[in-house]
Parts: C-alpha cells; structure tokens; sequence
C-alpha cells in the first residue's frame, strides 16, 4: 500500500528534475539557434562585402565627377527627374544607365594615318598584291603583326622596315639572314624614290610614292 507522503516528496522531486532538464535543454537550444544566427550574419557579411565594396566605388566616382549647372542634359533637352522607385533601384544596381554622345570624328583623327604611298609585289605567290603604305613606320616581314606581310620562306620574320618621316622613305634592313636590297644592291639603310625596285629574300617588290 503506497503512502501519500512518500508519493507527495517522490512527485515533487521529479517535478523538480524535470524542471531542470527543461531548463538545461532550453540553455541548449539557446546556445545552438546562437550558433546558427552568428554564423548566418558572418555569411551574409562575406556575400555582402563585395557587393558594397562595389556600390562604394560607384558612388565615390560619382562624387568626383564635376556638377553641371543646369543639371545633366541629354540630346533632347533637360532629363527629367525619375519617380523615387527607380531612383532607389538605380543606385542599387550601381546608378542609372546614361546616354553619352560619341564623336567618331575625333577618334578617327587620333588615329588616321594618312597612305602616302605603297609597294606592289612583283612575284611570288602574292605577285600583283598591293601594300599601302603609312605615314611613320611600315614593318615588313613573315611575322602576323607587320604592317606588309609576305609569304616568302626566305623572309625573316621581321626583315625590312619603310619609314617616312618629313617627306623622305627610308628602307631599313632590320639584321635579316638573307638582306635587303634596292636596284640590285644590297644597302643597310637607304633613301628610296618612286618606283624603286626593292628586293626581299626572293620577293621583289616595286616602290610607288605619292609624293
């Protein structure tokens, strides 16, 4: 036969275990949802850095850049203010998108180069093939990159180079194996006119200036 006060002390201190296993349980369930919180914020803060890094270098060039009285102006007039919406959006993908006006014009004086004459191939495989020629260097050889690219095994990748500078050309052997040659001479460096016959290896070539 169970006695009540014994039954009474057991409930209670069973009462009491449990509280404290509850207790204990919730310190651990505190400590990992901790965990879990700190580590989130430093992965957010790892994704985030480059992006703000990135929003901080556009806004900082913004800052730099020079205000206009007036306000920006397009090709057709005075932009108009965008709705706060898109403004916020804007700055979020790193500032509006702009039109910017191109004067070909310009580029294309920085870096014309007028023809002031050219060489025509006499034979070969690229016989009857024209070559202009610039104002400044004109790199002659094998290799990809010169300005007159032959097809002449007997050619040094960077054989012969024709200068014009004040009016004058010049041919220029660059230390070729099989030298370079003008009317049947073989010259070093040499001051070439108008229908000059230059040799290569075992291309020739005619001289046609425009001058």
């Amino acid at each position: 036969m169970s006695n009540p006060i014994v039954d009474f002390f057991r409930s209670l201190g069973q009462q009491r275990v449990d509280s404290v296993v509850s207790g204990v349980n919730a310190k651990k369930m505190g400590a990992i949802a901790k965990a879990k919180t700190k580590a989130a914020k430093e992965f957010n803060k790892a994704v985030d850095a480059p992006v703000k890094a990135a929003k901080s270098a556009v806004k900082g060039e913004k800052k730099d850049q020079p205000k206009k009285e007036g306000g920006d102006m397009g090709w057709f007039g005075k932009k108009k203010a965008e709705p706060a919406s898109q403004q916020q959006e804007a700055e979020e993908f790193g500032g509006a998108e702009k039109t910017v006006a191109i004067d070909l014009n310009a580029i294309n004086r920085g870096t014309f180069k007028p023809v002031v004459g050219w060489v025509v191939v006499l034979s070969g495989e690229l016989r009857g093939r024209d070559f202009r020629l610039v104002d400044g260097k004109n790199t002659m050889g094998t290799a990809a990159d010169c300005d007159v690219v032959l097809t002449d095994p007997y050619l040094s990748s960077k054989h012969a180079v024709i200068r014009h500078e004040n009016g004058t050309f010049t041919l220029s052997d660059l230390d070729s194996t099989n030298g370079s040659f003008v009317n049947e001479r073989r010259i070093t460096r040499y001051d070439i006119i108008d229908n000059d016959k230059v040799r290569l290896g075992r291309t020739e070539l005619k001289f046609k200036s425009l001058e």
